[in-house]
């Protein structure tokens, strides 16, 4: 049998600080640009190095995202279809995101961290900032930025079960109206005995007008629902001198328990959270430390049932409790309040690669180390009752050239509880790459990731099947556990650009992971699972830093509830954090402590 799974669905990327580049190469006399730009002045003009001159002026020409693309003359109509529906970046967008500004001296490190910020973005696929001489003795700026695709557009058919010819609609614009905004609306066929689900997101890049984000999340489920808000001045460079966050949320989730040999049933717990806080830097660019300080709340409770998912509604487990015991023994919750302090140390420099985690898009990476800290402790206030300690950390460091890359990420966090004098709470998650890119056609990636959790005190099972940090091909599997290792290797070849519109590429793949049965819920340890695959990709439009592939992956191994093969949708961009961590392992964390210091919001 052949299985179907769509993975990546569009999401708002979080913007999170990138590595900057050094200058950029030298430019065409004639970048391509509407004649309203003002681009055609610098034709004749020398590309200089910014050396204190003065700013007298600074040009923006933003493109869309076939702007400065060959497209044949047999899809010309096509390209002037796509590029009426997309509304291209504002300038006023672009200029406040520049860490430089008319009037001011050209400074090398202001003009590749404004490079590097509008990377940063996801509305964008490319930026670039190139100081050009004038008469006067001074420079002109070109900023040329050019843009990703911005309609989001989903469908999904289901067959069977009484589904409607379409169950699933998503629409929505990840630049809307060139103003830098994610939007977004959903809709969703709940099922037989469910109501449908409704899902909506609001992220605003440039809040106010100001390097502020704002983002908004409210969902309906099939069963329970949620909503988040975040408001935040992201640490997106390291001539900031201060980073602050705010946010909240609320919701009623299940957990769905995978059971070997039998069908999954439903853990339900609500959680609430809210959290502020600052940082302040001190040193030099690049050598730096991070103080600051948060205030935090959060409360979370595991209701006393464990329910069925059935064909036709929410039904109670025949079977019982996970492991025979009450979810409220197993999963304590919490309810607590806390002052925490805030530390980092950084020391990195940079360099702008190509072809690492997108096909042949940029992206930055961090030569370096980085670690970061978190010390709370509980205070008596809004009603909580623990008392206890809580300690986060997050270590990177990375190396090599944009040939051969090695980056390692590790995160962790840990509670103290006093009454008990016992830590629980404990999870751990990392992940290790090798990045090989012999030649613009050929690359290689290889990684080993890990999730661990021990004692959690929300629900907590990490699958075999998991979709972002699984092993691929196993998808349908019913084993889950406490921890979870996975390595995989990937060649890739390069195609290039076909009818100016994308680029595509094809991989081969192969995985290798296994599961720790630990303290989770029907928790199996398994020897070695393996599986390998082919996969198509694409990049649209060319250069874009977002990957889509199909993937054919084949387990070697027959895992009950798994097929012979799984057929794997997916499309994400990767490129503008080094690690995002799976979900069923960053669902357990704590909400109100921030994974990274250098990774606000």
């Amino acid at each position: 049998m052949i299985a179907v799974a769509a993975r990546g669905a569009a999401q708002p990327p979080t913007t999170v600080p990138l590595p900057a580049p050094p200058p950029g190469p030298t430019v065409r006399a004639t970048p391509p640009a509407p004649p309203d730009t003002g681009v055609r002045r610098f034709d004749g003009r020398p590309l200089v190095a910014c050396r204190g001159q003065p700013i007298h002026e600074i040009v923006v020409d933003a493109n869309p995202p076939l702007g400065n693309q060959h497209v044949p003359r047999r899809l010309k109509k096509l390209e002037r279809h796509i590029t009426a529906v997309h509304a291209t970046t504002r300038e006023g967008v672009i200029r406040r995101f520049l860490l430089l500004h008319e009037g001011d001296p050209c400074d090398e490190l202001r003009r590749s961290e404004s490079e590097r910020v509008l990377r940063a973005q996801p509305f964008l696929v490319d930026a670039r900032v190139r100081p050009y001489a004038d008469s006067a003795g001074g420079v002109i700026l070109l900023v040329s930025t050019r843009d990703e695709f911005s309609l989001l557009v989903a469908l999904a058919a289901f067959t069977g079960g009484g589904a409607p010819p379409v169950s699933t609609v998503r629409l929505g614009e990840a630049n809307l109206m060139g103003q830098g905004i994610y939007a977004s609306a959903e809709w969703y066929w709940g099922g037989v005995g469910y109501r449908d689900g409704y899902l909506s997101r609001v992220t605003d890049y440039q809040f106010l007008g100001k390097p502020y984000q704002f983002s908004v999340v409210g969902e309906r489920r099939d069963v329970g629902g949620q909503w988040a808000a975040d408001l935040s001045h992201p640490f997106y460079t390291d001539l900031q001198r201060v980073g602050w966050r705010t946010s909240a949320g609320d919701a009623h989730q299940y957990l769905e328990l995978l059971r070997p040999g039998g069908s999954p049933n439903a853990l339900f717990y609500d959680r609430r959270y809210a959290n502020v806080g600052g940082i302040v830097r001190l040193g030099v660019p690049g050598r730096l430390s991070l103080f600051g300080a948060s205030a935090s709340f959060e409360r979370a409770s595991t209701a006393d049932r464990v329910r069925v998912l059935s064909d036709t509604g929410v039904v109670p487990d025949g079977v019982g409790p996970p492991l025979g015991f009450p979810p409220s023994r197993r999963f304590p919750g919490q309810n607590v309040a806390r002052l925490n302090a805030l530390w980092g140390v950084r020391d990195v420099t940079f360099e702008r690669v190509t072809g690492f985690d997108a096909l042949t898009g940029t992206q930055d990476v961090r030569h370096g180390f980085q670690a970061s800290v978190l010390l709370g402790r509980s205070v008596p206030v809004l009603n909580s009752h623990d008392d206890d300690y809580f300690v986060s950390g997050d270590g990177y460091a990375g190396a090599g050239t944009a040939r051969s890359f090695f980056a390692a990420e590790m995160r962790g966090e840990a509670r103290r509880d006093n009454a008990l004098r016992a830590w629980d709470g404990v999870i751990v998650g990392g992940r290790g790459a090798w990045y090989l890119v012999p030649n613009a056609r050929f690359r290689v990636v290889s990684s080993v990731e890990y999730g661990g959790t021990r004692r959690p005190r929300i629900p907590m099972q990490l699958s075999l099947g998991d979709r972002d940090g699984g092993v691929r091909g196993y998808d349908g599997s019913t084993v889950a556990g406490a921890a979870r290792a996975v390595a995989r290797v990937e060649p890739r070849v390069v195609f290039g650009p076909k009818f100016g519109l994308g680029e595509f590429g094809a991989a081969a793949f192969a995985d290798v992971g296994r599961l720790w049965a630990g303290d989770a819920p029907y928790g199996v340890t398994t020897p070695p699972r393996a599986a390998v695959g082919v996969g198509l990709l694409g990049a649209f439009p060319p250069g874009s830093r977002r990957l889509w592939r199909v993937d054919l992956a084949r387990p070697l191994t027959r895992e009950p509830g798994a097929p012979k093969f799984r057929l794997i949708f997916d499309n994400r961009d990767m490129t503008r954090t080094f690690w995002r961590e799976p979900g069923d392992v960053s669902n357990g964390r704590e909400r109100s402590a921030p994974a990274s210091l250098y990774n606000w919001p």
